[in-house]
Formats: C-alpha cells, structure tokens, sequence
C-alpha cells in the first residue's frame, strides 16, 4: 500500500494532466479516499443539477491495488476525466469525449479482473460468452440480441434467447496490460453499460 505522500503525489499528477488535456487551471476541492467494497478499481461519485456540478469525490480500492499497484495513476486520469468533465458542464459518461480525454491525459480505460470466481454465460443466438462475478438471480438477455429481436418486431426477452450459464471458474490475476473489464463502478450519465447483459424491466 502507498503512503499517504505518495497517493497524494499520484493523484497531483493525474489531476494536472487531465487539467492540461481539459484546460482546467483550477480545480474544485475533490477529496480521494480508499473504499475497500469497491468491485472494480474506483468509481467518481459526483454531485451534480443538471449540466451544474455541485461536489465529486474519487473513491479508488485498496483490494485491486494491491493486486495491480502499476495501474494507480492511469485509474486516477480515468476518474479525474469524469470529474473534470462534470466540472466544466460536459457529458461525462463512458462517451467518446470522454475516451479521448482519458488516453491523451494517459489513462486507463478498462481495469482489470481481480481474482475470484467467475460465472461464464453464452446467449443461446450468438453464442458470445459474458463473464460475471455475480451469480445472476434471475434470467438475463445479451443485449446485442434483445435489440436485433425487438427491431425485426420479436420479443427480446424470450425465454429461448436468456442466457445460459455454462460454467463456474477461478480466475487468477491477470499479466500486465490485460485489461477487460470497466475501471469504475459509477453508472454516470451520458455512460454506456458497463454491462452487455438486460433485463426486462418491470411495469
């Protein structure tokens, strides 16, 4: 675990570098504190009414960093992008401002798998393979394919297309430079799903 200096040297640097890609010469107070339930490597909890930021704090996991440690700084770009984007009024959702901002800040867009169990999934229409650490509770639906069925007039949410798990796995850390997953847990607006798979939503 780092020091407390030398968080707070990492987080100087990512906050200067998405201040220089976004052209923020001063930024609000944005507090950054560990948040050891964290599923994924952080998330940018952010305050906000309408297009008018309120308040952000950046919350990051000691869990997935002590496991990938070298990915400190590009998570802390990646959520300083959301900030600073809220901060000047902008969509700072997983869009593709967003994107750009992050790799050219030199940031993370996706974060790694921490080891653990993992439930393997495949959509019984294209045959892709979804990955999750949760054991889902009821059925869900690729998206991809609830979308093509809705628009050619078919329910998407047939019992025939839900997915199927097919398997049950330990998954250990992953090399350097594998990164698969979303880094952050916040589902921001403006964002893409962090997940391909849907449920049907309930009247």
């Amino acid at each position: 675990m780092l020091s407390p200096a030398a968080l707070d040297e990492e987080y100087r640097k990512a906050l200067a570098a998405v201040g220089l890609e976004l052209f923020i010469e001063q930024w609000p107070e944005i507090p950054l504190r560990w948040n050891r339930r964290l599923r994924r490597a952080g998330r940018a909890v952010i305050d906000h009414r309408g297009a008018r930021f309120q308040a952000a704090v950046i919350e990051i996991s000691p869990v997935y960093f002590e496991v990938y440690p070298e990915d400190l700084s590009g998570i802390l770009v990646h959520e300083a992008v959301h900030v600073g984007l809220a901060v000047q009024g902008r969509p700072f959702g997983h869009g593709a401002e967003f994107r750009r901002a992050c790799e050219a800040a030199g940031g993370l867009l996706h974060s790694r798998w921490l080891p653990g169990r993992v439930f393997r999934y495949r959509c019984p229409t294209c045959g892709l393979v979804l990955e999750r650490r949760r054991r889902a509770a009821d059925s869900r639906w690729c998206a991809a394919c609830v979308e093509v069925a809705e628009a050619a007039g078919e329910d998407g949410y047939a019992a025939g297309r839900a997915l199927q798990l097919v398997e049950t796995a330990f998954q250990g850390p992953e090399p350097s430079g594998a990164a698969t997953q979303p880094v952050c847990e916040n589902g921001v607006e403006g964002g893409e799903s962090a997940t391909p798979m849907r449920y049907p939503v309930q009247p």
